[in-house]
């Protein structure tokens, strides 16, 4: 199943973790890696010669005509992620998180197995509107807290795709899975997350972190790699969903003081702001599921996926 994959979204964060792990898989022949022109994560499979490189814009329905019709298994990561961008590019988001997927499914569900990247955002308006059970399982029911809140554009999009996989599945046969993240962090990561950003103002003697009592569990990039590639080999006609994250669920404050020391960075005050609207309260994955079926768990805690990020 693993001996031909496609990636789209190669170019970004956890498709270029899972790209370069496929690649280094004894039964992969080649990775088919898709993602825009002149992405410059895209410029580093040239040298491969295991990688496929396909370069074009989904966001364009013409493009499915650039893409294989030989691949083994679909990991559809394409998407327009990172919180701030939420706020300020809430459109741009919505449109990258959704036509690239349809362009997908609609040249592979039927033919080929499909994992859909689908996130813990998707969820977030349940656990604080309504205080639903944190670790949270995958039958946690799915809702949009306030369609004026720009920050929701993310969340609708990864929404509208797993309801579109499951969908083109059951209206045409085929077979995929579903995985959502949980706070993944790890080294190319750029800034606009919690993790690289606070690293990054740390470095420049700026300490200060929005919403310090919130909780959250970071899942390092590895384990997330690992859980996915493992939920496509359980893909099935049920797309089956997995939550893929931590069991170490800890407040904003203490992962700072976590990362600080892992920089050397001796006890520092930090300035403490509020969260913005919309951000949630808690969250954590149960992930008995995924272990029960995968046989998959997080093993990288915190600390030491920090020391990795740092080193790497």
């Amino acid at each position: 199943m693993l001996n031909r994959p496609l990636v789209t979204g190669a170019g970004g964060f956890i498709g270029s973790h899972l790209a370069k792990k496929l690649c280094n898989l004894d039964e992969v022949e080649f990775v088919y890696v898709v993602d825009l022109p002149n992405n410059a994560r895209m410029l580093k499979y040239a040298n491969n010669k295991k990688f496929r490189i396909i370069e074009c814009d989904l966001t364009d329905p013409s493009a499915s005509r650039n893409l294989p019709e030989d691949p083994s298994v679909i990991f559809a990561l394409a998407a327009l992620n990172g919180t701030s961008r939420f706020y300020t590019q809430p459109n741009t988001v919505l449109i990258n998180s959704t036509i690239p997927s349809l362009v997908v499914f609609e040249k592979y569900v039927g033919r080929i197995p499909v994992v859909y990247s689908s996130s813990s955002e998707v969820y977030a308006s349940t656990t604080e509107l309504f205080g639903w059970e944190t670790p949270t399982s995958e039958d946690v029911p799915i809702s949009i807290s306030d369609v004026h809140n720009p920050r929701w554009s993310y969340a609708t999009a990864k929404l509208f795709g797993e309801v579109a996989l499951t969908s083109r599945v059951s209206e045409f046969g085929g077979s995929g899975a579903i995985v959502r993240y949980h706070n993944v962090y790890g080294p190319d990561m750029g800034v606009d997350h919690f993790v690289p950003d606070f690293i990054d103002r740390a470095l420049h003697g700026e300490f200060r972190i929005t919403g310090a009592d919130q909780t959250r569990a970071f899942m390092y990039i590895d384990d997330a790699v690992t859980g996915t590639i493992a939920a496509a080999l359980n893909s099935s006609p049920k797309v089956p969903i997995y939550h893929l994250g931590s069991n170490q669920e800890i407040t904003i404050l203490k992962a700072a003081q976590i990362i600080l020391g892992q920089m050397g960075i001796q006890e520092h005050d930090i300035k403490l702001l509020k969260a913005p609207e919309g951000s949630v309260s808690r969250r954590c994955a149960n992930t008995k599921k995924a272990e029960l079926e995968l046989g998959w768990s997080a093993e990288i805690d915190l600390s030491l996926g920090i020391q990795k990020y740092l080193e790497s």
